[in-house]
Parts: structure tokens; sequence; C-alpha cells
């Protein structure tokens, strides 16, 4: 089925503002990382990214992921954001595949879980997503993480400590993403309801 010209347009308005928004929600994160310095900065770009899933499918959310992951990698590159600084410093291109990849498959994923609950209800298909997208993130983040473990064990303080503050860092994080993202779900579902009554 070919897409009317007018659709098709109103759809790349609509990923190009919610891609965006993507990027001013990560760099204002990672602006408030600068100010008051942390090891990670939260995900403030995450229910864009579940919008777009829901409005636009799972190729839209994988360009917001892939736009957010640009974000959080020139963060480290930058500086910013001090562990993934040290990881920068340690492998460019195991940071950047990890980094970008994660995004892009957060994206990617919350778009099909979207697609696959929301058959029945959208809200279940908005909760979904916002369940998955911080799971896969944090997820690839751990992976990307581990693989540095012992060339960041030896440049800070030790195995214990780097346990601890890489567990309690990552760990509240995660937590607090996914209880915002949670919170969001019923407000993000009557959003998607209203944009998509006014495109009748």
């Amino acid at each position: 089925m070919v897409m009317p010209t007018a659709v098709k347009t109103q759809r790349m308005v609509g990923v190009a503002i919610l891609t965006s928004l993507t990027v001013v929600f990560q760099v204002f994160a990672t602006a408030i990382n600068f100010v008051t310095p942390g090891a990670i900065p939260f995900a403030l770009a995450v229910p864009l990214i579940v919008i777009g899933a829901a409005m636009y499918g799972p190729r839209a959310a994988a360009l917001q992921g892939f736009c957010f992951g640009l974000v959080v990698l020139g963060s480290g590159i930058m500086g910013v954001a001090p562990t993934s600084a040290m990881m920068w410093g340690i492998s460019p291109v195991i940071m950047t595949a990890g980094t970008l990849g994660r995004g892009l498959a957060a994206g990617l994923t919350a778009g099909l879980v979207y697609k696959a609950l929301a058959r029945k209800e959208t809200y279940f298909g908005v909760l979904g997503a916002a369940i998955i997208t911080p799971v896969v993130n944090t997820s690839i983040f751990v992976v990307v993480l581990f693989l540095f473990s012992e060339v960041l064990i030896e440049q800070g303080a030790g195995r214990t400590i780097f346990q601890y503050a890489s567990g309690i860092m990552i760990g509240f994080n995660f937590f607090v993403e996914l209880v915002v993202n949670i919170a969001l779900a019923t407000n993000i579902d009557r959003i998607i309801g209203i944009v998509k009554k006014k495109r009748v």
C-alpha cells in the first residue's frame, strides 16, 4: 500500500520533531550532569522514544535511539560523563559500537514491543515499550562496562569500590528511569490517543 504524499510528509515531520526533542532532552541531561557532576547521566529522552515507537513504529524509534546514543557518545568524548570518558579512552571502537548500538536497540525493541502489545490495548503497548526501553539500554550498557571492567578497576581504587560504585549508580539510574517511564505511561497513552484522533 502506497502512503499518500500528505501522510508521508506529516510522518516525516513528526519523526523529525520527536528526534530533535530526543537530542535536546538528552543534551539537557548531559548539561545537568556537567553542572552537578555524576558518573552516568539520566536517559531523559526515553519517554520520547516510547512516544515515537507508538506513533511511528520501530524504525522511527530506532532512529531516535541512535540519535540518543550520539549524544551519549558525545558526552563521553567531551569528558562530561566520567565513566563514558574513561571507556572512550580505553577503546573508542567498542565505546562507539556499544553506545550507538544500545540506543538503536532500545528504540527498535520499544517499537516492536508496542506493536505486539498494542493490538489488544494501546496502553499495554505503551507500558511494555516504557519498560523494555530502559531494560535494553541499561543491559547493553552493563555488558559494555563489563568489557572495560578490568582496565577501569586498574585505573580506579580497586575491584570492590568499582563494583560497589558502578552497581549503585547503574541501579539507581535504572530504577529512577523505569519508575518515571511507568508513571508516565498513562499520560503518554493519552497524548498518543489525542494526536491520532486529530489525524482522522
